[in-house]
Order: C-alpha cells, then sequence, then structure tokens
C-alpha cells in the first residue's frame, strides 16, 4: 500500500471540503495550546542509562472558516545524562607484564530534539456548539535532531605506570521532513478552553535509511485556549 499516496490525498480533500461546507459562525479565530507530546522521534519516558524525557508541544492556530484552521505546533525535549565505566580486560602484549589492563570510559551525552508541525485542521463535526469537536489532520512535519558525545577514554597497564588517555567531542544533526496525516477529538468545557487529543501518522520524504523510512506516529495530550472575536 503506498502511504504517501494515501497521505498526499487526503492533504488535498481536506482544504477544498473547507471551501465546501456550509455557511456557520465561526468560533473564536486565534487559539493557543499545551500539551504533553510522545513520538517515535521524542519518545516520552525513559530508563536507567538515559534519565528522563517529556517533551511539551506549543501550538497557535488560526481559524479560516467555520470548520477549517491552519495550526503549527512546536514539540521540543532535551536529555542530558553522564555515563562511567571502568574495569579490566586482558592483553597479549608481553609476555613478562601481567596479562592484564586497565580501562576507564567516562563522558556526558546530550540530545536536543525538535518537531515543527504546519497543518491543516478540518472539523468533521457540523455544528461548532457541541461540546464534543472531531477533527482531520494533515500537512507537514520537520523533525530536527541534535547529538553531543564528550568523551574520555583511559587506558593503562597492571603498574598504573602507563597511562594512555583519548578525548572525544562528537556532534551528530539530522533534519527528516513528513509528509503527516491523523485525527483529532476535542471537549470543549466553554467558549474558550478545550481539551485536545491529537494523533498523527507520518511518512518521510528526506530521509532514505531504513530507521526512518517506515511510518512513524504521534501523540499529543493537553489543553487549547481560543482567543479574540467571532
Amino acid at each position: 500500500m503506498n502511504y504517501t499516496r494515501i497521505l498526499g490525498g487526503f492533504l488535498l480533500a481536506a482544504p477544498l471540503a473547507g471551501f465546501a461546507q456550509a455557511t456557520s459562525p465561526i468560533p473564536p479565530r486565534y487559539y493557543v495550546g499545551l500539551a504533553a507530546y510522545t513520538s517515535s522521534y521524542q519518545p516520552l519516558g525513559g530508563n536507567y542509562f538515559s534519565g528522563t524525557r517529556i517533551p511539551l508541544q506549543l501550538t497557535a492556530g488560526y481559524q479560516l472558516r467555520p470548520r477549517l484552521a491552519v495550526q503549527v505546533g512546536v514539540a521540543y525535549s532535551g536529555l542530558s545524562y553522564s555515563y562511567f565505566n571502568a574495569g579490566r580486560y586482558y592483553t597479549t602484549s608481553g609476555a613478562a607484564a601481567s596479562p592484564y589492563a586497565y580501562y576507564e570510559f567516562q563522558g556526558r551525552n546530550q540530545e536536543r530534539n525538535t518537531s515543527v508541525a504546519l497543518l491543516a485542521r478540518y472539523t468533521l463535526t457540523r455544528k461548532p456548539q457541541h461540546r464534543f469537536q472531531a477533527d482531520l489532520l494533515g500537512g507537514f512535519t520537520l523533525e530536527r535532531e541534535r547529538f553531543n558525545r564528550l568523551s574520555t577514554q583511559t587506558y593503562s597497564d597492571s603498574t598504573r605506570a602507563n597511562v594512555i588517555t583519548e578525548n572525544s567531542d562528537d556532534t551528530f544533526r539530522r533534519n527528516n521532513l513528513l509528509l503527516t496525516g491523523g485525527a483529532s477529538a476535542r471537549y470543549r468545557f466553554g467558549r474558550h478552553l478545550e481539551a485536545v487529543l491529537d494523533f498523527t501518522i507520518s511518512q518521510s520524504l528526506t530521509d532514505s535509511r531504513n530507521t526512518y523510512s517506515r511510518l512513524t506516529s504521534a501523540t499529543a495530550l493537553g489543553l487549547r485556549y481560543r482567543f479574540g472575536r467571532s
């Protein structure tokens, strides 16, 4: 199945459906939101080795028509952790010397991930006064990853007299553009405040590696506030 064509067809169909909608009252035009976020690129949580990651997403949108809006969402998460490992290993470098030597590995890893999603939001619910609303989402997402590793490796013989130290500072950057589509559910508490759950799937357009060429997903759960006149 060609998922890229399916997502592309959705992106073309959603705006056309918005222009064909019946006239109804437009809700407050501007909205902002804050949500807990998790995706294949920015997983929520962590483990003993890498610490805890808590991605957050900030969203700003504009209501073009009663059932059609555009929005940009920026999700960010950072992770920093240190590591240390020491021990000894056997060597055959000298018959007269002790058959083992010592090593120490220590360093610090830093990860910074940013996701920028530009999406159209088309509301399936025909009556904006209903508390529950369902939407379709479609657009593009840019994933940016930065990874930095500072490390020191120390080797010594069994007498600790001969020491070799190696330092390294490595930085890795990656940008990835994705085609994105999905669905959303909203529950309105009042005229301005609502709870929002977004779920999207994405297909990479620029990364040909097997790791990221598959479909990936993202989920955001948070609150949204609408302001401005209708």
